[in-house]
């Protein structure tokens, strides 16, 4: 989390913060870290607020396939593991302090996957008869000199295939898909299509790739840049704009504003939420 925050916090147009229950007397866990998101595109600079959690567990594993001509085929996974309950928990803090929301932030790393992968391979390889006879097939079919050459072709063949279908959903092809992805664990207050929920788990699987295009932000960290989704965070323009905008309309979409209150205190908030995130708090007097 601290590789991200200093990331962010070099880019004017966010604001992230530390947090803990120590510094944050609550009855319930708080989120890692809390950000602040300045929208580039939107004439009246919207404001977005996320609790943030980097608390999973990187898990492997292998996905087995049975070819139509009798190959034995497979392929190496990576599958990044939230507790379930302790995401609950941290949800109360976002819910009660009005937040956008509660963002998974996960790290993508070419060498390390890869060399996660060859590890594992070459592990199972001698344990795993279906995986042996996957490899053997690999060596033979691409005409590789030993078990090494073809471990190491079918991590990079992994890898690649699975960033490339990440770039494809999230729409960044022009960037290298290594970095952090902060991804929303609920989308229209439901759970943001393509996480997986197992019992007490919730899974990001890479290979469930249509989960990237609800992205909330990605920092490319082999190009030093920061992207965020623009469709995501609002899809609206300002209806009117150089002419006053009407007080119980939003400038966003049009539709009507409503009274919000938190226990924090109360904002106007749009009509149409949650697919549009407009929010205005009164003037301090």
């Amino acid at each position: 989390m601290d590789e991200l925050f200093n990331l962010l916090s070099k880019d004017i147009h966010f604001n992230v913060t530390k947090l803990n229950n120590e510094n944050y007397n609550q009855n319930w866990k708080v989120p890692e870290g809390f950000i602040s998101i300045i929208g580039l595109e939107n004439a009246k600079k919207p404001v977005f607020y996320y609790g943030l959690t980097d608390s999973y567990k990187e898990k492997t594993g292998f996905k087995k396939i049975k070819s139509v001509k009798g190959e034995k085929l497979l392929f190496f996974r990576v599958y990044y593991v939230f507790d379930r309950k302790d995401l609950l928990d941290k949800e109360k803090y976002v819910v009660a302090n009005a937040f956008n929301g509660l963002l998974l932030a996960i790290k993508i790393d070419k060498d390390d996957f890869i060399n996660k992968a060859i590890d594992t391979l070459t592990k199972a390889y001698e344990e795993d008869e279906f995986v042996r006879e996957s490899i053997e097939y690999i060596k033979e079919s691409h005409m590789f000199d030993n078990i090494e050459e073809a471990i190491k072709f079918m991590a990079n063949r992994d890898y690649n295939w699975l960033i490339g279908r990440i770039k494809y959903y999230a729409k960044t092809f022009q960037y290298s898909g290594e970095g952090y992805y902060l991804l929303p664990l609920k989308t229209n207050l439901e759970i943001t299509e393509g996480l997986i929920v197992d019992n007490d788990k919730v899974i990001v699987d890479l290979e469930n790739c249509q989960l990237f295009q609800h992205y909330i932000l990605y920092i490319d960290t082999k190009n030093n840049k920061i992207i965020y989704n623009r469709e995501r965070l609002c899809t609206k323009i300002p209806k009117i704009l150089n002419i006053k905008v009407k007080e119980d309309e939003c400038p966003w979409c049009g539709a009507k504003l409503r009274v919000v209150k938190t226990k924090k205190g109360e904002f106007l908030g749009c009509s149409n939420y949650p697919k549009c995130l407009y929010r205005r708090f009164p003037k301090k007097s």
